[in-house]
């Protein structure tokens, strides 16, 4: 099924398999001393001593432990730019904004109309990256480099095969490097096929409801680290070593409704994104662990594919 899906929406320049990709992100600048300190209260990650040049991921968590927020932080001098989910943006921003103390001056800036989010995805993004910006021979692992004022980095929430170009609205270096190349860049439209299609969860799927092992989140969960949000429920959890959902995509002949649906054997899988593809339907589910690959078949019929 992923090579259908590269098939359709896979770039091939100089047959390297990678797209560009416009990401609808919510982008935020934190500025002020002890910025750092104040968002690792909030995150399940240690950012407390983010450096310049750094990038650090993590989730933003209810009391409950359920996600709200996939977040990545950068470190640009002073400053954390933070790049989210874009549709649960007002419920973090107003959480990094409560709670400050009276003796700090911490700002919160809206950057959503001064940066443009864009990913570099397939398994030659790499290879893309070369295409574009020759001069870059690596890019280290949580970190990230600068050409003039863009930002490039290897996005780690998603894994291998996805790089992250952060830009200014007003600066066009990074769309005439792309035009050059006749390239072009695609749609958040198109990504959403992709982004189901390849497991990764946005805001459909941190929405307050799920664990971040339920929405293959867990490694961004550092339980060794200060109090967060949900730190207590995650701790408890991790005791008890045991996982009972996670997150797989699916494939079906006929439209795939959202909501939880019952299977013929009893269990039951909650469908939380879906897509029309062609002939053929994709959706992401969060499922009970014992169902990993192969079909199932719903109470009513449909015969569902485990990607």
């Amino acid at each position: 099924m992923r090579t259908i899906i590269q098939l359709i929406f896979m770039y091939t320049h100089k047959n390297i398999q990678a797209a560009i990709y416009d990401i609808r992100s919510s982008m935020s600048v934190f500025s002020g001393e002890g910025c750092a300190e104040h968002l690792d209260n909030v995150l399940t990650s240690d950012v407390s001593k983010l450096s310049d040049t750094e990038r650090i991921d993590g989730l933003v968590c209810d009391s409950n432990g359920r996600v709200t927020d996939i977040i990545s932080c950068f470190g640009i001098g002073s400053e954390i730019l933070i790049l989210g989910i874009y549709e649960n943006m007002e419920m973090t921003r107003g959480l990094l904004t409560k709670g400050i103390p009276w003796d700090r001056e911490l700002l919160l800036y809206d950057g959503n109309d001064a940066l443009r989010h864009c990913l570099i995805h397939g398994e030659g993004a790499m290879e893309m990256l070369g295409v574009l910006y020759p001069e870059i021979s690596a890019i280290p692992n949580n970190s990230f480099v600068t050409v003039g004022d863009v930002i490039i980095s290897k996005n780690t929430i998603f894994g291998e095969g996805n790089i992250d170009v952060i830009h200014r609205v007003d600066d066009d270096s990074f769309i005439q490097r792309v035009m050059s190349n006749n390239i072009g860049i695609r749609t958040s439209v198109e990504w959403e096929s992709v982004r189901i299609g390849s497991g990764y969860p946005s805001e459909n799927e941190a929405d307050s409801t799920r664990l971040p092992t339920d929405i293959g989140m867990g490694k961004l969960v550092s339980l060794n680290k200060g109090c967060y949000p949900g730190q207590e429920i995650h701790a408890r959890l991790d005791s008890r070593g045991s996982t009972k959902r996670h997150m797989v995509s699916i494939s079906c002949s006929e439209p795939i409704v959202l909501g939880k649906q019952k299977l013929d054997n009893g269990l039951t899988v909650h469908v939380t994104s879906t897509v029309e593809l062609g002939d053929m339907y994709m959706a992401l589910a969060i499922v009970p662990i014992e169902i990993e690959g192969g079909y199932v078949k719903t109470a009513s019929g449909e015969k569902f594919e485990i990607m």
